[in-house]
């Protein structure tokens, strides 16, 4: 395994030479993520059916005056050998011919300046909107180059409008600039989120995508607490070829226990689906698979996804089942994952049981995956 020119303890020392004072904050994680499955022809546990990887991230804020804020973060992904011994796979790809090598990039760089009720963010940064977002599952997460301007002028709204030149996590990451893909003429979206009705939350978006793509989609959803504990919400999105995306869900939720149940349709109707523009291929569709992305959205596909969660206030529990019925020929996929979340000493871990009924025989079986993650501030 090649190291790279700066290395990850590199980064913790320059990370340290930052002068701190009550404007500056720094604060990051460090991960290490494993997985196995049986599906095809693997075998559960063993090197050539496994997968990991370890991360660190490190976070800068500085506020420069009342109003403008620098921020900066770095982040280095590293094997730590681990394709030597115990996996053969990653779980995000850095430099090298296989992925492998050691990397280290800038994922956050930006200006923040705020202006009255107007909020600009010129640089790279995490994005939330519903068809351009930053994946958080992953054991680094993706970010763009953009120019994001938030205004918050009429009560209970905000109106998003941004630009998006580049993004990464669509292809391996490297080196300083993080494998930034050029989006052609840039993405270019608008939205709007209020909560002018009391108890609701109901958002509209519109993208425009010039250059690589060439289409423009719309997306609208609203979620609303009908009465306490209970919630509703419906999805709606369409794309430029008059393919569409709906979607609703109710959920109930208490002191300790969660649950939800949802269901969506994608019509037969053009090539496009509704995932994620820049990432890894997640949606923020309500039935979403929790491990197998890619389905739910597809066209002439109908899903039913449930989910639950206890608190046992040392560990959470968690369940999904997510059932998807593609038109596609050998397209279908059922998925049950089971979690389990806790905290030890400071670390937060997970571990994740997926069983997978699927026509594709390369994700058709059982996965097992643990997580563990080390926040922390400077």
């Amino acid at each position: 395994m090649k190291f790279t020119k700066i290395s990850l303890i590199t980064a913790l020392a320059v990370s340290g030479a930052f002068a701190i004072d009550s404007s500056s904050t720094i604060s990051g994680d460090a991960k290490i993520f494993y997985g196995t499955d049986d599906a095809g022809n693997h075998d559960i546990f063993d090197k050539s059916s496994s997968y990991g990887d370890a991360s660190l991230s490190i976070d800068y804020s500085k506020k420069v005056t009342d109003n403008i804020s620098i921020n900066a973060g770095v982040t280095g992904l590293s094997t730590l050998g681990l394709e030597n011994t115990v996996v053969s796979d990653v779980w995000a790809k850095g430099e090298g011919v296989n992925g492998l090598d050691d990397t280290v990039w800038i994922d956050v760089a930006n200006i923040t300046a705020k202006f009255g009720k107007t909020t600009a963010v010129i640089g790279r940064q995490k994005l939330d909107t519903p068809l351009a977002f930053t994946e958080t599952w992953n054991i680094v997460e993706n970010t763009f180059d953009a120019f994001t301007f938030i205004n918050n002028n009429i009560p209970d709204t905000t109106i998003v409008a941004s630009a998006v030149t580049r993004a990464n996590g669509i292809s391996n990451f490297t080196n300083f600039q993080g494998g930034m893909t050029d989006l052609g003429d840039g993405i270019y979206t608008a939205g709007i989120v209020t909560k002018f009705i009391p108890n609701t939350t109901a958002q509209v978006w519109y993208y425009e995508i010039n250059g690589i793509l060439n289409n423009k989609k719309a997306w609208a959803q609203v979620d609303s607490e009908v009465t306490k504990g209970v919630t509703v919400g419906v999805q709606y999105a369409q794309g430029s070829s008059n393919s569409q995306f709906v979607a609703g869900k109710v959920g109930f939720e208490d002191d300790k226990l969660s649950t939800y149940i949802a269901y969506s349709e994608a019509d037969k109707k053009g090539n496009l689906d509704f995932t994620n523009y820049g990432g890894f291929g997640g949606s923020k569709a309500y039935t979403e698979a929790w491990w197998n992305f890619g389905f739910v959205t597809t066209p002439d596909a109908s899903t039913v996804a449930l989910g639950a969660s206890y608190d046992l206030n040392s560990v959470q529990l968690g369940v999904q089942y997510t059932a998807v019925d593609s038109g596609a020929k050998n397209n279908d996929m059922n998925e049950l994952t089971l979690t389990a979340d806790t905290s030890i000493q400071g670390v937060d871990v997970s571990f994740a049981f997926i069983n997978a009924d699927a026509d594709d025989n390369t994700i058709d079986g059982n996965t097992v995956q643990a997580y563990m993650t080390l926040p922390f501030n400077l």
